[in-house]
C-alpha cells in the first residue's frame, strides 16, 4: 500500500490521490488501508517516515559512536546527502513543496517525520559530543541544521529545481568533507586538535599539488 501511494502521489499529486486509487494499485481492502495508517494523511506520513529512516541510516549504524567525531559526520553526511539526492526522493520533495501549502495537515506531517525528525535524531547524536566534550556548548537543534544546512549547500536545491547534479561518490564526498570543515571550525571544543584532523583528511592530491 506505501509503494502504491507513493506512486500515485508522485503521479497524480496529494490532492487528486484518493484512498480508493491505493486499494486499486495495491489490491488491498479499505478496512486493511484504515487499520494500518488511519486515513491518507497517515499513509503519507508513513512514507516520510520510510524516507526519513534511510536518510538516517549512517546514524543509525552501530559503530558510529566510537568513531572520531570528523569521520562520523563525514560517513553521516555522505550517506544522508546521497539518499537526499536520489531521483525519487528529489520526485518526492518537488511534489511536497507543491501540495503541502495547500494542507496544513500535510505540512505539519511533512515537518514532524521529515525534517523535524531527521534534524532531532541529529541533534541527539550532537549532544552527546557536546557532553562528551567534543563539540563545544551550544544548542544542539541549532547545530543540527546548520549542519544539514552546510551539507546541502552546494547542490541540493538546484536539484530540487530540477538542474542536472552529478551526484556521484566522489563529488558527494568532496562536498560533506568541505561541510564538516566549515561545521567543526564553527562548533569544535578542541580547534588545535581540528586543524590537524581536517589537514589529514584531505586528498593526498591536494598535497601533492601544494608541495610542488
Amino acid at each position: 500500500m506505501l509503494e502504491a501511494a507513493g506512486d500515485l502521489f508522485l503521479e497524480r499529486g496529494f490532492a487528486e490521490t484518493s484512498v480508493g486509487d491505493v486499494v486499486k494499485r495495491s489490491g488491498g481492502s479499505l478496512a486493511t488501508l484504515y487499520a494500518m495508517f488511519g486515513s491518507k494523511e497517515g499513509l503519507f506520513e508513513a512514507i516520510v517516515g520510510e524516507m526519513s529512516a534511510e536518510m538516517l541510516s549512517g546514524l543509525d549504524a552501530s559503530e558510529v559512536n566510537a568513531r572520531p567525531l570528523d569521520e562520523a559526520l563525514r560517513g553521516f553526511g555522505e550517506s544522508f546527502l546521497g539518499a537526499a539526492l536520489s531521483p525519487n526522493a528529489l520526485r518526492w520533495q518537488r511534489m511536497c513543496i507543491a501540495e503541502a501549502h495547500n494542507f496544513p495537515e500535510l505540512r505539519a506531517a511533512l515537518i514532524r517525520t521529515g525534517p523535524g525528525y531527521v534534524s532531532g535524531r541529529m541533534a541527539s547524536y550532537l549532544a552527546a559530543q557536546v557532553e562528551a566534550g567534543r563539540l563545544r556548548t551550544v544548542d544542539p537543534e541549532i547545530a543540527a541544521m546548520h549542519f544539514f544546512a552546510l551539507v546541502k549547500s552546494e547542490s541540493h536545491l538546484a536539484a530540487v529545481c530540477g538542474e542536472p547534479i552529478r551526484a556521484d561518490k566522489a563529488r558527494t564526498r568532496l562536498q560533506v568533507r568541505r561541510a564538516v570543515e566549515v561545521f567543526l571550525r564553527g562548533y569544535s571544543a578542541e580547534p588545535k586538535r581540528v586543524k590537524q584532523l581536517l589537514k589529514s583528511s584531505r586528498p593526498s592530491s591536494r598535497r601533492g599539488r601544494s608541495s610542488k
